[in-house]
């Protein structure tokens, strides 16, 4: 297994950075096993050892179950395209299709996609008649009452998106304040609220800097108005009191003109802050790793940054409560760096290139 990936390793030595990234993401189960082999073989105590390894082995199995929740026509499907990628289809696997501006879908089941040990739930669009959405709102209770195999909740996370071109989200506040929340009890901490098609916000001239790709100033503040009122009217109707994240997926016009994500990077660093430590690793393994989805963000703080950050925990998660007094180094996967081997210890440094190159 050594020989092998150290044989993939000189195939990708100078080649491009997507090259690189296809090479780690498709290397990950090999490297949990190598890493696996090098704390067997470390200087670490049989205990911290047996401790790291049911860590490691936790962090690399652990899956990652996001739901997706919003109106007809909100950007779900824009949205999962925007952060997430699936260059191949498998079994068990669904190939996430591209979408326009004027997308229109219409189902009454929820899509199911997959992402090596990402999962996303993708329900149907809400606010297409009375007793559809009230087939909806069936199946987003059911899939919210699932627990996984260790009778846990299945949904780690749920991205309620509403639309930023409609002042009509009525539907979507139902939901949210009928099934969601009530559902989720007190883990209210697991509800994301996200304010899609930031770009066409405002109905009197969309004050949209498409050379900068960023709202101007009265678009800016109208968004900030728009999302602060969002946060007050969702406290006031259910007490759950969380900050709405305003964005732009993406997507081509008609007329062949491109509107570039914005605050894309904003939205990924929310989404991994609302995920415990453990499930961050499957988000990484399935993000779309086209560096120009995350070039335009606002100025509230490096998102880019903290993003890697997010990812750089991971390492606390795995050496925590270790005394053997092996240094903790930075650690994509997290085990210390005075247990893991040259070869290993030089490709996780890969990785971390690989997210500069990305972020």
């Amino acid at each position: 297994m050594l020989t092998h990936l150290m044989s993939r390793m000189g195939e990708v030595c100078g080649a491009g950075e997507q090259d690189e990234v296809s090479f780690v993401k498709e290397s990950m189960d090999d490297l949990c096993e190598i890493l696996e082999a090098e704390i067997l073989k470390s200087d670490a105590s049989e205990e911290e050892k047996q401790i790291l390894l049911a860590r490691l082995r936790k962090l690399c199995s652990t899956k990652t179950n996001i739901m997706l929740v919003g109106a007809t026509g909100c950007g779900k499907s824009s949205t999962i395209n925007a952060l997430f990628s699936c260059d191949h289809q498998e079994e068990g696997y669904v190939e996430i299709a591209k979408v326009g501006s004027k997308a229109d879908p219409e189902t009454r089941d929820i899509e199911k996609y997959r992402i090596g040990n990402l999962i996303l739930w993708d329900t149907p669009g809400l606010g297409d008649g009375t007793e559809i959405d009230e087939h909806h709102r069936e199946v987003i209770t059911e899939l919210l009452r699932q627990e996984d195999e260790e009778g846990n909740a299945l949904i780690d996370l749920v991205l309620v998106i509403l639309d930023g071109s409609t002042k009509d989200m009525g539907t979507t506040y139902r939901i949210l304040n009928e099934v969601i929340i009530p559902e989720l009890d007190e883990e209210t901490g697991r509800i994301l609220i996200a304010l899609n098609q930031a770009d066409i916000a405002m109905k009197t001239g969309r004050h949209w800097d498409y050379e900068k790709n960023e709202p101007d100033e009265i678009l800016t503040r109208f968004l900030e108005e728009k999302t602060a009122s969002i946060q007050a009217r969702i406290k006031e109707d259910s007490g759950l009191d969380v900050e709405p994240v305003y964005y732009c997926a993406g997507y081509e016009e008609e007329s062949g003109e491109v509107v570039r994500p914005y605050n894309l990077s904003k939205l990924l660093y929310y989404i991994l802050s609302a995920l415990p430590t453990e499930k961050r690793v499957a988000v990484f393994g399935g993000i779309n790793t086209d560096s120009e989805q995350y070039e335009y963000n606002d100025d509230g703080m490096d998102y880019n940054e903290g993003v890697k950050e997010s990812l750089y925990g991971m390492a606390d998660y795995v050496a925590e409560g270790i005394n053997s007094g092996a240094e903790t180094g930075f650690l994509i996967l997290g085990v210390p760096g005075a247990v893991v081997g040259s070869v290993v210890g030089a490709l996780i440094g890969g990785v971390k290139g690989i997210l500069k190159s990305i972020f």
